[in-house]
């Protein structure tokens, strides 16, 4: 049995396919879906992101007054999400692809929130860490480092096996159900990297939804309540043991992000 806002998703994603078939995007139409995702990905982490702000730096425009470090790191993350879905159906999610990932968004020391390490670039830490949730959560250490190269090489086959088993009409194959998976898994147990592993979660996130033929969308997040949500069902999560909760999260909050889309192309006509 699909629940019900998976079925609403489905609906809503179908609707959204006939109005905007991906062979007729135009580049200012999909250029305008990356940076939605861009922003929404990076903002989970850095509060002083504005979306319009950052919305018009991301089209060329310039920005007086704006916080470029906050900046810069948003247009690598746009940068790395456009090239890869240019080149989508050649994508294959591997070891070495999500190192090049890193190795790419975090090639500058602006982009570190950790202490910059230039070795660990595109490379596992080979230090233990433990994640800064207070004063809402208690902090989280991640799998140990010295176990991190098998961790992710089995791990990569179980992403692999749940990513092309993907069945919208079943519950635990939903697509939605798998990046769910994914995201818990990687981000919030395995941890592999010093730094940067949420935005790197989130543009494979972005990748696999548009090889399942998904537009790359994430729940809208522009304010601190928005980014309290989605933490707090992170933490349902582990405190339930579940990929449910953010399964439903980025149900609705997708299928929010599609009508919206939908409406604009209703209300333009």
């Amino acid at each position: 049995m699909v629940p019900q806002y998976l079925k609403d998703f489905n609906n809503t994603l179908a609707e959204f396919r006939e109005l905007f078939p991906v062979n007729k995007w135009t580049p200012e139409f999909r250029d305008n879906l990356i940076n939605d995702y861009s922003f929404f990905s990076s903002r989970v982490e850095d509060p002083k992101l504005q979306y319009g702000e950052t919305i018009r730096f991301l089209n060329g425009e310039t920005i007086r007054g704006a916080n470029f470090k906050s900046l810069t790191g948003i247009s690598k993350h746009q940068a790395i999400l456009k090239n890869i879905i240019d080149y989508i159906d050649s994508f294959n999610l591997s070891e070495d692809s999500i190192k090049n990932i890193h190795r790419t968004l975090m090639e500058d020391e602006e982009a570190w929130e950790a202490e910059f390490r230039k070795e660990l670039i595109g490379n596992y830490r080979n230090i233990p860490t433990v994640g800064s949730r207070q004063p809402l959560f208690e902090d989280k250490e991640y799998a140990p480092h010295f176990n991190l190269e098998i961790i992710m090489a089995s791990n990569i086959d179980f992403f692999n096996r749940a990513f092309e088993d993907i069945d919208n009409n079943i519950e635990e194959k939903h697509i939605l159900n798998r990046v769910a998976y994914f995201h818990n898994k990687f981000l919030n147990e395995i941890h592999p990297f010093a730094d940067g592993n949420g935005r790197v979660c989130r543009i494979i996130i972005g990748t696999i939804l548009m090889k399942n033929n998904c537009p790359p969308i994430f729940p809208e997040i522009k304010t601190t309540e928005e980014q309290i949500e989605y933490i707090t069902t992170i933490m349902k999560c582990e405190q339930t043991n579940s990929d449910e909760p953010l399964t439903k999260y980025f149900a609705l909050g997708m299928t929010e992000y599609l009508k919206v889309r939908i409406d604009e192309n209703r209300s333009s006509k």
